[in-house]
């Protein structure tokens, strides 16, 4: 009879074992995540966008090249007055001169055979610098900002690449200096 006892107590023993050897590894499978499911990233969203206009545009010129680029749903602020970089010149490419930093507000940023400068308050109240541009016949112009608000009343925002696409339409358009895109915190 002592063997049978030592005989269960055996089995008993290894099904045990099993069971724990068994229970580790279904454990070892569940923490693996399958490598098919991606996580989803949350799409960036813009609001709105500031663009710069040449000097003289005017509110229907505006929403005419908005009509151009299929934009239908939004808010325009036209000819915005406190924004920060009111002021530019345009210098063709093949000119040669040297705008000190100093009087610079913004980076030059090309714009097909010709550079736009924007220019500090300093800039233009600086005796120098309006010399050295009356020398290189040269024109401070004043921007024409505005602000576009993307949306439709019930979600104010767009997808950044839908914004991306608008904003690279619109500064194709030779009126269009640059387009900035307002991102949503999230």
């Amino acid at each position: 009879m002592r063997k049978v006892n030592e005989k269960i107590a055996i089995f008993i023993l290894l099904l045990t074992i099993v069971m724990i050897v068994g229970l580790f590894i279904k454990i070892q499978i569940d923490k693996k995540t399958p490598t098919d499911v991606e996580t989803p990233v949350k799409e960036l969203q813009v609001s709105s966008s500031a663009i710069e206009f040449e000097e003289g545009i005017t509110e229907p010129e505006v929403k005419h090249i908005l009509e151009n680029c299929n934009l239908t749903m939004y808010r325009l602020d036209y000819d915005m007055e406190d924004i920060a970089d009111k002021y530019y010149i345009k210098i063709e490419n093949n000119k040669n001169i040297i705008i000190g930093d100093e009087f610079k507000s913004a980076p030059d940023k090309k714009k097909r055979d010709y550079y736009i400068i924007s220019l500090s308050e300093q800039a233009i109240e600086n005796e120098s610098f309006l010399e050295m541009l009356d020398k290189n016949n040269l024109q401070i112009k004043k921007f024409v900002w505005c602000e576009l608000h993307f949306g439709n009343g019930s979600m104010n925002w767009i997808p950044e690449k839908d914004a991306i696409k608008i904003k690279n339409e619109l500064e194709m358009n030779e009126t269009v200096l640059n387009v900035f895109l307002n991102y949503i915190d999230g």
